[in-house]
């Protein structure tokens, strides 16, 4: 699917929010679960993290949004770690990842998730503010544009600066990539959201983050779908029961138990066991 492209304001547009009043992107105060740090702010405070990231010239930057699925594939995948290890923000998006935090009662826990399917929508909601240029990238056909219908539905004055469905079986090509390239250098976005799933978004940002110069790029994994309609998401009461994969896996279980009863919850079984939630869990700030 071709880009949908609209003129909007520049990133000028947006406030500075650098001042002592605000929290800067180089401030993080982490917390380290089963070997992966985790940033401890609130869904505001990473909007407004990103928001500053996006005002920024001197680097591109990109964003993980971790769960439990990750962590197990972490394990097992140096490429896919380093994308974690060097990233600008990691944000807890599952309610595991709360509750492995929250076995040390003695030092400093996660205070919330911040789900990618919700910043989503704190971004279009930031965008229709400030003028923050979006851009959405992957999907299943027709999942990005329709999410940015919903988002203009719902915000009107948002800017998506564009949309892009790369072809399934061209992605990877240097002619898909050329495309892709094109597409993202029309639209100048200010953050890129890529939903082409675990760990095949990160990995993809972190290969071509430096070359499209997009000042922050966030893999947002199946947020599209659920933006546009073409999934459901789980009901508010297992989303905070931390139940969205039982939901999930009910919807779709020929291709979603083995991740969940074949990898996940085994995984989380071996986190339990592995010794004392000290060797789990432990806070610093940088």
């Amino acid at each position: 699917m071709m880009s949908t492209l609209r003129a909007v304001p520049s990133i000028s547009a947006l406030p500075n929010l650098s001042h002592p009043g605000h929290i800067p992107a180089a401030t993080r105060t982490c917390i380290t679960v089963a070997g992966v740090s985790f940033d401890d702010v609130t869904m505001s405070e990473a909007v407004q993290k990103i928001t500053w990231m996006a005002q920024q010239n001197d680097r591109a930057r990109h964003i993980c949004t971790g769960n439990l699925d990750h962590l197990a594939m972490l394990e097992d995948d140096p490429v896919f770690r380093t994308a974690y290890e060097t990233a600008d923000l990691v944000l807890a998006d599952g309610m595991p990842i709360v509750w492995l935090s929250h076995l040390q009662k003695n030092e400093r826990q996660l205070r919330e998730r911040v789900t990618g399917s919700d910043l989503f929508w704190e971004l279009g909601r930031m965008s229709a503010q400030t003028d923050l240029r979006l851009f959405f990238l992957g999907g299943a056909p027709e999942a990005a544009s329709r999410a940015a219908d919903a988002v203009r539905q719902k915000f009107p004055t948002a800017c998506i600066a564009g949309t892009y469905c790369p072809s399934f079986e061209g992605f990877g090509t240097s002619e898909e990539e050329e495309r892709i390239t094109q597409q993202i250098n029309m639209a100048r976005p200010d953050v890129l959201l890529v939903g082409l799933g675990a760990p095949k978004q990160e990995k993809w940002i972190l290969e071509n983050k430096d070359r499209l110069g997009v000042p922050v790029s966030i893999g947002v994994g199946g947020s599209f779908e659920m933006a546009s309609g073409l999934q459901r998401r789980a009901p508010v009461w297992m989303q905070r029961a931390g139940l969205e994969w039982c939901y999930r896996m009910g919807r779709e279980p020929k291709r979603l138990a083995k991740r969940y009863l074949g990898r996940d919850l085994p995984f989380l079984m071996h986190l339990l066991a592995r010794g004392s939630s000290r060797s789990l869990v432990r806070g610093r700030t940088r």
